[in-house]
């Protein structure tokens, strides 16, 4: 143990400089009285004498038992990496080492071993791990001043040195200081040793890009060649997903200037693309699907006459055919700016399609209103093209067979999705379908199928679309009444008939709904608790008790089914108007006990629905 501080202090200052952490240097060592830079977020001023002597009467000023604990990690610190030095003979091994020490969350061991290894050999790779660590732990600031301290050290950065900083950059949450510090960087490379390719050149375009910063974006651009830094796919997506997201787009302004924003930003990237599509052919770069959905997208951000252009689009760069054509027809406001395949001058190859370019034909067809050629292209996807189908595609696929009225092909794309894909959103969405799918006789038997995927493949039924089914069963009837035109009574028992096959499908899950309130694994303290974290879930619950309700209503009095029928509806009724009138008494003991007063309005409306509870019970 030292006797005093002052020695402390003269003890640990050689190994003050190795020993201390990235913007957190510990607190025993004392800022040296060499150039050496401490690391902070903004660059530091110049050190002066007085900084030292201050940090040397801060570190006095700790307690004795303090001083020595962080004496004693330091000396172990020491220890251990010099220990490491002697059996890591060359810079692979003492990377290798690094890579370990920084994967189990060492960085102060690793950066120390690094520093030391640096005083006799080059150990870029090792610095660039160091590096790569911080960029991933979203520390940029401490990165660029790691990359400076390496220059310091001799340590000459190589090509993998800047991709690392780069990419790193592209990914900050921090985008105005990245772009700043790319730009920088990059710069120098161009009139320094090493010089900028096309890896580097991307990088640097997607930090701009995501930034939203399109001037520097094609200032860099500029720097383009045909040698090191010639463009590739990526590129030309990176651009194109720029002008995509551009801020002024988002900005909300008038609809004249908006659509006018975004024609003179869909002629950019024609032009663009016009580049691109003549590389292509030329055999200078490859056109993949990233690049062809990239143009797309931009095409589907403008009017209808310009999404038009998509189908082309694609035809050309992947050879998909033109469902929405006959043979020799043409479509109006198509593009013919860009050639189609025939009139490619040199054999090229084409992209292959994938769940991108299948949501991007959904999004198509929906902008043009050709929804009826969604569920041809569909098929031809899969079956031709072998595209497995992703969760987005199933969703778009469902929206678009929702404006085109297809409850057959909803049904159908129900049953097939894999049950990790559906969701309650799913589900509606394939029920409003039916719903609005009025002229078509099956479209009752499209919702049941619907409703029993959903009765197997979920834990807990939406109370939601229960409802929604039970609105189908009580609204699609008009090819019950157009077959029995002569016979209302008839007509009147084929659609009680409808609603009671309904209310059979919905009784078993909607006990199973509600028993998921009363066996909640949520952690609470007390019924109460468990009342009001899940009371939006049982509104939900007990207005589809009510909605049954009503049905049962409509079919008993309206004399829809026979006796025997009849009964079975009066007893299930009793049940549920019993719960309704338990649900609005627990919602009036939960607002006295909390003192919530509701407006008069719902007030009202839970008065009202209290009363006709009850004397619905008494009915039967």
């Amino acid at each position: 143990m030292f006797v005093c501080r002052s020695c402390v202090r003269k003890t640990l200052s050689s190994a003050a400089g190795e020993t201390r952490l990235l913007g957190q240097p510990l607190r025993s060592s004392l800022a040296p009285a060499s150039s050496h830079r401490s690391f902070a977020t903004a660059p530091p001023a110049a050190k002066s004498e007085s900084n030292d002597v201050e940090s040397a009467l801060a570190f006095a000023a700790q307690p004795a038992e303090t001083v020595d604990l962080e004496a004693k990690r330091a000396k172990r610190l020491e220890f251990a990496v010099n220990k490491d030095l002697q059996y890591l003979k060359n810079n692979f091994k003492i990377a290798e080492h690094v890579l370990k020490k920084l994967g189990s969350g060492n960085f102060e061991e690793a950066l120390l071993l690094t520093r030391k290894a640096s005083r006799n050999q080059s150990v870029v790779v090792s610095w660039n791990h160091l590096i790569d660590f911080l960029m991933k732990q979203q520390r940029l600031s401490a990165a660029i001043k790691l990359y400076n301290e390496m220059k310091k050290r001799a340590q000459v950065p190589d090509a993998k040195t800047f991709t690392i900083i780069f990419r790193g950059c592209a990914a900050s949450q921090h985008p105005k200081m990245a772009v700043a510090e790319a730009i920088k960087i990059y710069n120098s490379m161009l009139v320094g040793t090493v010089k900028p390719n096309t890896i580097h050149l991307n990088a640097v375009l997607e930090t701009c890009g995501r930034a939203g910063d399109l001037d520097s974006l094609f200032t860099i651009l500029k720097t383009m060649n045909e040698g090191l830094r010639a463009p590739n796919n990526q590129t030309f997506t990176i651009i194109l997903n720029a002008l995509r997201n551009r801020p002024d787009l988002q900005a909300g302004l008038d609809e004249e200037t908006t659509a006018r924003n975004h024609a003179q930003n869909i002629e950019k990237a024609r032009l663009i693309w016009a580049d691109a599509v003549n590389r292509w052919q030329k055999g200078r770069i490859v056109i993949d699907e990233s690049l062809v959905c990239a143009m797309g997208r931009m095409l589907a951000s403008g009017h209808d006459a310009q999404a038009r252009d998509i189908l082309p689009l694609l035809e050309q760069t992947m050879k998909v055919p033109r469902f929405d054509l006959t043979e020799g027809a043409t479509v109006a406001g198509e593009s013919q700016e860009e050639p189609q395949p025939t009139q490619v001058a040199k054999p090229v190859q084409y992209a292959k399609p994938g769940p991108n370019t299948l949501s991007l034909v959904l999004v198509c067809l929906k902008r043009i209103k050709k929804t009826s050629l969604a569920t041809r292209y569909w098929q031809y996807f899969q079956t031709a093209l072998g595209v497995s189908p992703d969760k987005d595609n199933y969703i778009k696929y469902l929206q678009v067979l929702q404006m085109a009225r297809g409850s057959t092909a909803a049904a159908n794309a129900i049953v097939a999705m894999p049950k990790e894909f559906l969701t309650p959103f799913s589900y509606r969405v394939a029920f409003s379908t039916c719903i609005h799918d009025s002229l078509n006789q099956h479209a009752f038997s499209n919702a049941c199928k619907i409703f029993e995927v959903m009765a197997r493949k979920s834990r807990y039924p939406d109370a939601l679309s229960m409802r929604l089914f039970l609105q189908c069963a009580r609204s699609n009837f008009r090819h019950l009444t157009e077959k029995y035109a002569d016979d209302e009574n008839a007509a009147s028992q084929a659609i009680g008939k409808q609603i009671v096959t309904a209310i059979d499908l919905l009784w078993p899950s909607f006990r199973i709904l509600m028993s998921s309130f009363s066996f909640s694994d949520r952690p609470t303290k007390s019924p109460e608790d468990l009342f009001d974290l899940s009371r939006g879930e049982l509104q939900e619950a007990i207005a589809t008790a009510r909605r049954m309700i009503a049905a049962m209503d409509k079919v008993v009095q309206e004399k829809m089914a026979d006796e025997e029928v009849c009964r079975v509806l009066q007893s299930r009724r009793v049940v549920l108007n019993k719960l309704v009138e338990r649900h609005v008494a627990k919602e009036y003991a939960m607002d006295e006990r909390t003192g919530k007063k509701l407006p008069a309005s719902e007030q009202a409306g839970l008065d009202a629905d209290l009363d006709r509870a009850l004397r619905k019970a008494s009915v039967y």
